[in-house]
């Protein structure tokens, strides 16, 4: 009688225990995890354009080093040409003649050429570039500053991104 009484308080035992998971417990636990969601998309997101951007100012860095590169090669002068928002472009020249007459560097959407100290740089010469200069990347993360000097040296800096020095 005993094992029979055991045998019926297992089955309470275990009615009670199977009755799962009610629907509040699992709305909770979809709103943590929704928020929780957001929360990592939209930071994702802000690194992915972030990226963007780096990735654009060392592709423009590459362009203007290799027209440096060639002016030094061919010992020619090459002009670059800054042609700001909306065209968001870069003109490269020789005013002698080279196999390539005229190449044109266009920044990715979303990646706007701000400001310029002035509109034209020459590389070639004894000094490289006839005048030291800078200009501004933008995009929604932040703004990079692309500076040239007189000796043809070209370095980036920005205040907000940390890839690049402090400005």
């Amino acid at each position: 009688m005993n094992n029979n009484r055991e045998i019926s308080l297992n089955k309470a035992l275990q009615k009670e225990s199977e009755q799962g998971v009610s629907l509040l417990e699992i709305l909770i636990v979809m709103l943590i995890v929704s928020i929780l969601s957001y929360l990592s998309i939209s930071s994702y997101q802000h690194v992915i354009k972030q990226r963007h951007l780096i990735q654009n100012v060392r592709e423009t860095i590459a362009f203007l080093s290799y027209q440096r590169q060639q002016a030094l090669l061919f010992n020619v002068k090459i002009k670059i040409v800054f042609w700001l928002s909306p065209h968001n472009k870069i003109m490269a020249t020789p005013l002698h003649y080279l196999p390539v007459q005229q190449e044109i560097f266009s920044l990715a959407p979303g990646i706007q050429l701000k400001q310029s100290t002035i509109s034209n740089v020459t590389f070639g010469g004894i000094r490289q570039t006839l005048r030291p200069m800078s200009f501004v990347l933008q995009s929604e993360e932040g703004e990079v500053k692309i500076i040239i000097s007189s000796l043809g040296r070209i370095r980036a800096c920005s205040q907000k991104i940390k890839v690049f020095a402090s400005c």
